[in-house]
């Protein structure tokens, strides 16, 4: 993505509607709170450029200028942003958008395709020995997942969280050596803006927030570019005084049409299991309790069925080198088995869309549970596979029973296609094979391939 220079040339004059400002570094579209559709621009200097709708140009305003974020505790160094985010709310009923002569991807109120993909940065974490090449496309291949996504033409992209990896400085001499690191723009372009790019440009995307958006790491960039609601002191994540509110984010619904419907979920703190008689994690749990409620009041919605967006998977498998696999994530649990029992859910959720776990999985159930799907192999470095068959006592909790569940450890994305009941799922690798094909009705999964349960 090339970034223009600023030239100054006092015969230049420029004609009514031409931009005057440098070209945007990039530009996008982020669906919040009921579908609003907001325009984002990130620019060099403090200058917005002009949002042309419908051939009317109208100014954006500056959602947060250039700065040096103030550093926190246990950042190497302060968080770098030499450039603006401007943003704009779009029209319903728009037909034309576009920034700087780039045309912006338009949000349709009942979307039949859908890209779903996940965990895409590049991992450079020096107390996990861990230094993915992320000049290597073999080794850390992110744009050519996103690249193929785009070729999908889909109407609606869902990141479901951590964008963000490039954490620390890479050894010289690996191939990750010559990488920004740290959490301000630099890397943020790196991990996603640039790899991305005509991803961003191929359809308006939902992004839910992971644990590597969490305050105490990539915080501050998530909440300048990525969140759907207002920018703020308070929640910027610039305070760690104002953690305990920034850390968390009310959950929001985006209409899909048709009875459908996503429902976002900020888990950025769900990583570990609480103790409650921790006071930060009872504050974590109560948290979680009181978002649950509002989880549970917009899937109340009558005849809605709805799609909970969020990227730790409440229900899925989860594979470590050191303590193999479990099933579940205990901090969800906690919070959710006390307002919806052991289904989790509440009743109007029919399927769950998740992250976080380096692999493919999509898992159903004999018991009441909805249907959970996890893509978080969209470019970071892959998790163990899962152990096929799957013993049985690995999917242990409370009131669940796993029917089947069809998994892969392997690079790509999910796409998700609209049908009369439902939805049909086709998991992709980015050499254009497909992992597996599955039908969603019913809340419900049949798919093609699948690793049983023993």
């Amino acid at each position: 993505m090339a970034i223009c220079a600023i030239v100054l040339c006092s015969a230049c004059a420029n004609r009514p509607g031409e931009f005057a400002s440098p070209e945007p570094v990039a530009v996008y579209v982020v669906l919040g709170e009921g579908g609003q559709a907001i325009a984002r621009t990130i620019v060099l200097g403090n200058a917005c450029p002009d949002l042309v709708v419908d051939g009317a140009a109208q100014p954006m305003r500056m959602r947060v200028a250039p700065g040096t974020a103030p550093q926190r505790p246990g950042q190497a160094t302060p968080s770098a942003f030499p450039v603006g985010v401007c943003e704009a709310t779009l029209p319903s009923a728009v037909r034309t958008a576009s920034v700087a002569g780039r045309s912006l991807p338009l949000a349709k109120p009942e979307p039949q395709r859908i890209v779903v993909l996940g965990d895409t940065g590049c991992r450079i974490k020096q107390s996990d020995k861990a230094f993915q090449n992320c000049s290597d496309p073999g080794a850390w291949p992110f744009q050519a997942v996103a690249d193929a996504a785009a070729k999908e033409h889909a109407d609606l992209v869902i990141h479901v969280g951590d964008y963000h990896y490039r954490e620390t400085p890479c050894p010289a001499k690996i191939g990750c050596g010559n990488s920004p690191w740290g959490y301000g723009w630099d890397a943020w372009n790196a991990d996603l803006f640039q790899p991305a790019e005509r991803l961003f440009a191929a359809a308006p995307w939902v992004v839910a927030r992971g644990n590597h958006e969490e305050c105490a790491r990539a915080g501050q960039g998530w909440f300048r570019m990525l969140d759907t609601r207002p920018f703020t002191p308070q929640r910027s994540c610039d305070t760690p005084e104002n953690d305990a509110d920034a850390d968390f984010s009310e959950p929001y619904a985006v209409p899909l049409g048709g009875h459908w419907q996503l429902v976002v979920f900020d888990s950025a703190k769900a990583s570990r299991p609480l103790d409650v008689s921790n006071p930060s994690d009872a504050h974590i749990l109560a948290q979680y309790e009181k978002e649950m409620r509002t989880v549970a009041a917009l899937a109340a919605a009558p005849g809605m069925h709805s799609v909970f967006v969020c990227h730790h998977p409440v229900l899925g498998f989860s594979t470590d080198q050191k303590s193999g696999t479990s099933f579940g994530n205990q901090a969800l649990m906690s919070a959710m088995k006390p307002l919806n029992g052991t289904r989790y859910f509440p009743a109007g959720v029919d399927v769950a869309l998740d992250g976080h776990v380096h692999i493919f999985e999509a898992i159903d159930f004999s018991s009441p549970q909805p249907a959970t799907i996890v893509t978080g192999h969209g470019g970071d470095n892959l998790d163990s596979e899962l152990p096929d068959p799957l013993p049985v006592a690995l999917a242990s909790a409370a009131g669940v029973e796993v029917d089947f569940v069809a998994h892969s450890r392997s690079f790509g994305y999910l796409v998700m296609d609209r049908s009369p009941d439902g939805w049909i799922l086709r998991a992709q690798r980015i050499d254009g094979s497909t992992l597996v094909v599955c039908t969603l009705t019913q809340k419900h999964l049949a798919c093609a391939r699948r690793g049983l349960l023993d």
